[in-house]
């Protein structure tokens, strides 16, 4: 049986910056691209202490990693709370995430789930994985497959890899969905072509999905991994 797991990975959110940003917030996400983490801690740390939201929950998120500076759990705890409390989504979702797996702070589903559902509310794929993870496994809450399929398919529609993988699986089990071979092929299919995994792994998740349709259900699903990703996720029914 599948067993999904939570996202543990805390990331950035420089990748989404913005061409109204602040100067030294831009030099922060130039130093961060290049790989110069030390030099994005100069620029965001004046931010930080001045309020600036993004620059609290990427300060957070260093001090918690340890790139750019000495990792520091109490201080990537004060900071990612300040940026959480200030509605940054990658702040509330690395906060959830900690209260979800027990890092830094006592393991709490109740905030795990608060904090990843309002970092959902805002769109971020990884806290839409993690409260599909948390229903899947019923913890923190009763077991609903309905509901982590929800959750996973607005992950996959956005290109979470991950998310796609284990909505393809639940499709062929038919959990928390009306089992359908065609679309778990979809799914799946489209999460190979992004997952870091190894190309003998991605062959056995393809001839898993493959091996119970005829050729002219695999050629209509590949039909539809094709309106899928033309459409950007947008048409995958």
């Amino acid at each position: 049986m599948m067993k999904l797991t939570a996202t543990i990975a805390l990331f950035f959110m420089f990748a989404w910056a913005g061409p109204a940003l602040a100067d030294d917030y831009e030099n922060a996400v130039s130093a961060t691209r290049r790989g110069d983490f030390a030099d994005a801690f100069k620029f965001l740390k004046p931010l930080a202490d001045k309020g600036d939201a993004r620059a609290q929950g990427d300060l957070g998120a260093m001090y918690l990693t340890g790139k750019g500076v000495a990792a520091n759990p109490k201080e990537a705890l004060k900071w990612l709370r300040l940026a959480a409390d200030h509605g940054n989504a990658s702040a509330q979702f690395n906060l959830g995430t900690m209260y979800l797996e027990g890092q830094v702070v006592m393991r709490d589903y109740k905030e795990a789930m608060k904090w990843n559902l309002l970092a959902a509310g805002q769109g971020l794929a990884a806290a839409q994985v993690n409260i599909a993870s948390m229903f899947y496994d019923g913890v923190g809450v009763s077991q609903d497959y309905k509901e982590a399929a929800k959750w996973l398919r607005l992950a996959a529609e956005q290109g979470d890899a991950d998310a796609q993988l284990n909505l393809g699986n639940m499709y062929v089990a038919g959990q928390g969905v009306e089992r359908d071979l065609l679309r778990g092929f979809m799914w799946t299919q489209l999460a190979t072509e992004t997952l870091a995994m190894g190309d003998a792994e991605k062959k056995a998740v393809r001839d898993m999905s493959l091996k119970s349709l005829s050729p002219e259900q695999v050629a209509k699903a590949q039909a539809m991994v094709a309106r899928c990703k033309e459409t950007k996720f947008k048409n995958c029914d």
